[in-house]
């Protein structure tokens, strides 16, 4: 009875799994741990629990469902990762790894991360935990490595016996559950627990009665018997560590493979004393620290099938804080010592206070403080719960002096080697040649940190040093300054019409003939014979206020840059300014065009002041037989009339001209004076009139000069239903405009020329009340009636 329900408990287990293994949907024989990302593992695994499964039974269904085993060992190992919190997460960690002469995948933890996650240091940080949290250190055996002299073989361990020579055979045997491997014709041949080398001489003389050539003196076959997958141990993990557990490791493991694949030791686990029990007997104490601190693994054993690593609690734990170069809490043994802990800190930094370090520590009722001298009191033996803390020295000098100014080298200076002030200077360099002799500073602290000043003559100094220099003291600060620094910054400007104008330094005896060079000299446009320098009035200590602003220099120079009529050069004064005037008889060329029926149309210069339309036409060559004057037009640029408008972009406008009479009567009043960009436009003669705007079909149309005004509306089909009759205006060719004009009851259209545009604008439509808006006012006025004609009653009533 009791067989048949284990192998229905069996049946259903084995259900289970394929259901899970559907219900995920995954093809565990081609799965890679490292296409996952961490959210997919942890929906896997969430989805596995909610299901009733443990990790263990997870991992044999990807087993059972094809995953290699190494594979297995990855997703595991990334799942703990996540959940490294979670001690249910404890179970067997399957492995299967090849020593064959491939390089195979030596299931390295540190590929599981792509980027390594950068944890936050405090204060409180356990020394040590960081190696077991750093993706990057994985601890993994190395498999392509010679098979250890210690290494003892056992069931599970791949042999690979090669034979060549006179006779040549290979055989890949796995050692069995009994210790044995099987080789035909020669029986079992028992290698549990022996060496690589004894069991290569044991299996050299089983195998020396099949090949003869393995002994004897004259050996003509040979043997190598080299190890190829290794077999897994199972190892027990206890204590305080993150995850306690039996792991599946490989047997080539040591004890820093199997902490690290348990998480290390946890909050309150010991890293100095960590026991590896092999047969109810200690065979190894591991101090953590001597790896982390010296590099020393020689407490870092292989483990065997069934050891046992326990963890136990931490003993002395101490804080360290400060001016060192680690910080964090740190695990001490008895009898351990301040020398000590700054060994594992890695010692003083370089701002580390050392003559007081202050540590806090515990008694039966209350805290008390201890201070230290190093390293005279290295020796100090420290007790858990010690807090202590290493200060900075003060950032103070002890005999720092410091110089500024116009010296030539300004900065701090030891005071033993500058003990006064010349002594000082000396060794600054010495004074600069614009440094202000009758006053320097030197700011001196007091011992209540006030600062006083003490004023200094340089030159008193300099001409009795004996007498006259002063002591200085530590932190001394002396400013001496530069006569610069003591006056306003001088300056000259020029304006006007020279090549570069602006701002330039005050050069003493500069001259007038010095600033136009620094300038560059005058531009064409220069009235060399009226230069104005305009002088400040400096103050003269009356106390008045004078009428007078400023004095004013007109001056007058030749070709060389030479003063007319004044003897020597005219000398500059700080702050002058010098403004050169432009010549009222300089003009640049400046430019007309016509276009149209003349003889010789494009651009011309404007020769004089009263260049006219008649003028240009006659430069022209004269119309055509073509033209049509009575169309002639002008365009104007209004930027060329208005100085004060700051655009660049041309705003043209037409000026209504009448050709004809300009040419009967060349230079009248009709016959306007040109400015520069005028375009004179003479068109060919034009026997159309165009029809726009509110006509029922726009059109151009033939001029006929028995037509009037209304004529030329009805051959565009009449007015639209939106014309506005009033509004009705004609543009001639020549620019001018005309509209239609009433007087009482009749109206006088205008005339017609060839040319024309006749344009008939858009009636704009008045808004009209609504109904509603019509009450609302007549309410509104009747109220207000109504309230005015009842205060009217009222007044009389009374």
């Amino acid at each position: 009875m009791l067989k048949h329900l284990f192998f229905s408990v069996f049946f259903l287990f084995i259900l289970s799994l394929t259901a899970l293994s559907q219900d995920f949907g995954i093809d565990f024989e081609n799965l890679k741990s490292e296409d996952l990302t961490n959210e997919q593992i942890i929906a896997m695994y969430s989805r596995a629990q909610a299901q009733g499964f443990t990790i263990q039974e997870l991992e044999s269904l990807a087993l059972a469902r094809g995953m290699a085993p190494t594979e297995v060992n990855k997703l595991r190992s990334r799942l703990l990762n996540i959940q490294s919190g979670d001690t249910e997460l404890s179970g067997a960690i399957e492995t299967s790894q090849d020593r064959l002469r491939e390089n195979v995948d030596d299931t390295d933890i540190s590929s599981l991360s792509t980027a390594p996650e950068e944890e936050a240091e405090t204060e409180k940080s356990i020394f040590g935990s960081d190696l077991f949290n750093n993706q990057n250190l994985s601890f993994e055996p190395s498999l392509n490595i010679p098979t250890p002299v210690d290494y003892k073989l056992g069931p599970g361990d791949e042999l690979i016996i090669d034979i060549w020579g006179a006779a040549e055979n290979n055989y890949q045997l796995t050692i069995s559950p009994e210790g044995k491997i099987q080789i035909s014709n020669l029986g079992p041949i028992y290698l549990n627990g022996l060496t690589i080398e004894a069991a290569t001489d044991l299996i050299r003389n089983r195998l020396s009665t099949i090949y003869s050539g393995l002994k004897g003196n004259r050996k003509d076959t040979f043997v190598q018997v080299t190890l190829g997958k290794i077999k897994t141990i199972r190892v027990n993990i206890l204590g305080e560590v993150n995850l306690p557990g039996t792991y599946s490791i490989s047997s080539l493991s040591t004890v820093f493979n199997a902490l690290y694949v348990s998480g290390g030791p946890s909050e309150n686990g010991t890293y100095r004393e960590i026991l590896v029990i092999r047969g109810n007997n200690t065979v190894q104490k591991v101090d953590l620290y001597s790896f982390l601190v010296y590099g020393d693994q020689s407490s870092n054993i292989r483990l065997q099938d069934q050891d046992i690593i326990k963890v136990g609690p931490y003993k002395n734990r101490v804080s360290l804080n400060g001016e060192t170069k680690r910080k964090g809490l740190f695990e001490t043994l008895d009898g351990e010592t301040m020398k000590d802990l700054l060994a594992f800190s890695g010692g003083f930094n370089q701002q580390a206070y050392t003559k007081r370090i202050k540590i806090r520590r515990n008694t039966d009722t209350e805290k008390r403080l201890v201070e230290i001298s190093y390293p005279e009191e290295a020796n100090t033996v420290l007790e858990s719960g010690d807090e202590i803390l290493v200060g900075k020295i003060l950032d103070r000098f002890a005999n720092r002096v410091e110089i500024q100014g116009a010296v030539y080298r300004e900065g701090e200076y030891q005071l033993e080697e500058n003990p006064t002030l010349l002594t000082l200077i000396n060794n600054a360099d010495g004074l600069m040649g614009d440094a202000y002799m009758d006053r320097a500073i030197i700011y001196r602290t007091n011992p209540d940190y006030t600062v006083r000043s003490i004023p200094v003559n340089l030159q008193s100094i300099l001409d009795d040093p004996a007498s006259k220099d002063i002591e200085l003291n530590k932190d001394d600060i002396i400013r001496i300054s530069s006569i610069f620094d003591l006056r306003e910054e001088r300056f000259i400007t020029v304006s006007g019409q020279v090549n570069e104008g602006g701002t330039f330094p005050f050069i003493e005896d500069m001259t007038i003939k010095d600033l136009i060079f620094q300038a560059k000299g005058f531009t064409d446009e220069a009235a060399v014979y009226n230069i104005d320098v305009a002088r400040r009035i400096l103050d003269d200590a009356s106390g008045k206020i004078r009428n007078q602003i400023a004095e004013v220099f007109t001056l007058s120079v030749n070709e060389n840059l030479t003063l007319i009529d004044q003897n020597g050069e005219f000398r500059l004064e700080p702050f002058d300014q010098v403004f050169v005037r432009s010549s009222p008889s300089f003009q640049e060329q400046q430019t007309v065009s016509i276009s149209g029926q003349v003889l010789y149309p494009g651009t011309y210069v404007i020769e004089n002041r009263d260049f006219r339309i008649s003028d240009l036409i006659k430069k022209a060559g004269g119309i055509t037989e073509f033209a049509y004057p009575e169309g002639a037009s002008l365009e104007r640029d209004f930027n060329n009339l208005v100085d004060t408008l700051e655009t660049e972009e041309p705003i043209l406008s037409q000026v209504g001209i009448k050709l004809e009479e300009i040419l009967d009567n060349p230079r009248s009043d009709i016959d306007l004076l040109l400015v520069p960009g005028d375009q004179l436009n003479i068109p060919v003669r034009m026997e159309t009139v165009n029809i726009q705007g509110e006509v029922l079909f726009p059109i151009n149309v033939r001029f006929d000069r028995g037509k009037n005004f209304k004529s030329y509306i009805g051959s565009a089909g009449g007015y639209s239903n939106n014309a506005d009759k009033k509004k009705a205006y004609i543009v001639y060719a020549n620019g001018e405009v005309g509209k239609v004009k009433k007087f009482l009851f009749f109206k006088k259209y205008p005339d017609v020329s060839p040319g024309s545009m006749i344009y008939i604008p858009e009636k704009i439509e008045k808004q009209r009340i609504s109904t509603s808006e019509r009450i609302a006012i007549y309410s509104t006025i009747v109220s207000m009636a109504a309230i005015v004609t009842n205060t009217i009653f009222q007044i009389r009533r009374n």
